[in-house]
C-alpha cells in the first residue's frame, strides 16, 4: 500500500506559551511524505527512513499513526521525506512534518483524515517527545488547514480562521542558528501571561497586525533577541509589521506587494537566508507531488 500527504510550514502572530492562545499563518513552503506500507513478517511494525530524515519525531509519528489508522495488522513502513521548511527556525517544520506522515499513512490505507485530526495527531506527538509545551496544536492547525488561525490550545479549540489580505506578503530573515525547545521556555513566558493579553485580543479581534507586534516585544524580552533596530528601519522601508516566528530565530516580515523588495533588501542576508513567500488561502492542501 502507497501514500502521500503534505502540510505547510507557518509564521506565528501570537505565541501560544503565555496563555494557551496562539495564532499562526499559513506560508508556502511545505513538508511531503510517501509511505509504502508492507505486511510484516516480524510480528511488529518497522520503519526504514533516510538518514537525513530520521529523527525522534519521525519515527514516532510512524509508529503512532500505523497504531491509531492500522491497528489489526503490523506493517514495515518506508518513508521518504521532502521538505522546504528549515528546521529549529520557528516555522512549524515539527508539525508540519507530523501532520504529512499522518496524511500519508491515512492515505495508504485509504482512509479520510480531517485537518483537526491530523493536527490533533501532531500536537500530541510534539507534546510526547519534548518538543513542544503546549503540543503547538495553533502551529499543527494552520499546517493542516491553510489560512490564518487563532486557536486555544488548552481545549484544542478554533476560535477564528481567517484569509490574509490579498496585498500582504511575507519575508523571511532565517539565521543559521536553531532555537532551543519550548518546554524551556515556558516558565518563563507564563510568569508574563499579563503581557500577552494585548496580543491575544487583538488576535481574538482579527487585528493580527497589532497581535504580532505585540507578540514579538514580548518574545524578544524572554529569549534575548534584540531585532528592534532591524525591526524599525523594516518599518520605514515598508513593512506593516515584522516580528519573531515561534521561538525563532527567524523574524518574518509582511510587506505589500509594492514594498516587498525592498523590504527584503533590508534583511541582513551576509547573516542568515532571506525567503520571500506567500501566505497560504484557507481550505488550501500543499500538492503532495515532489518526492522522486
Amino acid at each position: 500500500m502507497n501514500g502521500s500527504g503534505a502540510a505547510w510550514g507557518a509564521i506565528s502572530l501570537v505565541n501560544a506559551l503565555p496563555t494557551g492562545v496562539g495564532a499562526a499563518a499559513s506560508i508556502s513552503l511545505a513538508v511531503r511524505a510517501q509511505v509504502s506500507l508492507t505486511p510484516s513478517k516480524g510480528g511488529a511494525s518497522s520503519i526504514a527512513v533516510s538518514e537525513e530524515s530520521d529523527t525522534p519525531l519521525v519515527r514516532r509519528s510512524v509508529l503512532e499513526a500505523l497504531r491509531r489508522l492500522e491497528p489489526e495488522d503490523p506493517y514495515d513502513a518506508t518513508l521518504r521525506l521532502v521538505s522546504s521548511i528549515p528546521p529549529g527556525r520557528g516555522l512549524k517544520s515539527s508539525s508540519a512534518v507530523s501532520v504529512a506522515i499522518f496524511r500519508a499513512i491515512a492515505s495508504a490505507g485509504r482512509r479520510s483524515a480531517s485537518p483537526e485530526e491530523a493536527a490533533r495527531f501532531a500536537s500530541e506527538m510534539g507534546r510526547s517527545i519534548g518538543l513542544s509545551a503546549t503540543g503547538a496544536f495553533d502551529d499543527a492547525l494552520a499546517s493542516a488547514l491553510g489560512g490564518w488561525v487563532v486557536v486555544d490550545t488548552n481545549d484544542q479549540r478554533l476560535l477564528r480562521h481567517d484569509e490574509a489580505d490579498r496585498s500582504w506578503k511575507p519575508v523571511l530573515w532565517i539565521p543559521r542558528e536553531r532555537h532551543r525547545p519550548s518546554p524551556q521556555w515556558l516558565d518563563a513566558f507564563r510568569a508574563r501571561a499579563s503581557e500577552a493579553r494585548g496580543a491575544v485580543d487583538a488576535a481574538k479581534t482579527g487585528r493580527y497586525l497589532v497581535a504580532m507586534d505585540r507578540n514579538t516585544e514580548l518574545v524578544e524580552k524572554v529569549m534575548g533577541y534584540d531585532y528592534r533596530p532591524l525591526r524599525r528601519e523594516l518599518s520605514r522601508q515598508g513593512a506593516l509589521v515584522s516580528g519573531v516566528s515561534g521561538m525563532g530565530p527567524t523574524l518574518a516580515a509582511i510587506a505589500t506587494v509594492r514594498t516587498r523588495s525592498k523590504v527584503s533588501r533590508t534583511l541582513p542576508i551576509a547573516s542568515g537566508e532571506v525567503l520571500e513567500v506567500e501566505f497560504v488561502p484557507p481550505g488550501s492542501v500543499p500538492p503532495d507531488q515532489g518526492i522522486g
